[in-house]
């Protein structure tokens, strides 16, 4: 009876190290790692633009990486929409200022006017008080740099395919 409670107890306890051994560790510490998609590159940026509107400036929408917003310019309303997949480029023109560019990236919407492209807008930085400025990123320096990281990543996703495979430079 002694050697029968034995074999069955050593049993139990190597199909319990057993079972240690082969659970699968948690999925969390690789996808901690991994780099962000393009959507979660342009939904990071769009919610630290909306975090970061500026005082007269509405939140509209976000959709398919193309960001909108409102504000109103002589007692009149203009619709802002920034295309973020059409951002292939940005500037530190002036030292610290920070502009996005790429083609008809920016529109311009009001009532009775033709809507109005844009290649370029200033996001931060000391000298952009003279355009447009429906963010205030310039005060936090961190974010700023964050926001430069995401939007080199996000460059990176819109001119992956610009170069063809046969074209040296």
């Amino acid at each position: 009876m002694m050697i029968l409670s034995m074999a069955i107890f050593m049993s139990v306890t190597a199909s319990a190290q057993k079972k240690k051994t082969t659970a699968a560790k948690p999925a969390t510490a690789k996808a901690a790692t991994a780099a962000p998609t393009k959507a979660e590159t342009m939904d990071w940026i769009a919610g630290k633009m909306q975090e970061n509107l500026r005082t007269g400036f509405e939140f509209v929408s976000f959709t398919n990486g193309v960001f909108e917003f409102k504000f109103e310019e002589n007692y009149s309303p203009v619709t802002v929409t920034l295309d973020l997949n059409k951002i292939t480029g940005m500037s530190n023109e002036y030292s610290e200022e920070v502009t996005i560019m790429g083609k008809k990236a920016l529109v311009t919407k009001r009532k009775g006017y033709d809507d109005r492209p844009f290649n370029e807008i200033g996001i931060a930085g000391p000298n952009y008080s003279e355009n447009l400025t429906p963010f205030n990123f310039t005060p936090d320096k961190p974010l700023v740099e964050r926001m430069k990281k995401a939007l080199t990543t996000l460059i990176a996703f819109n001119t992956a395919g610009a170069k063809k495979a046969d074209e040296k430079f």
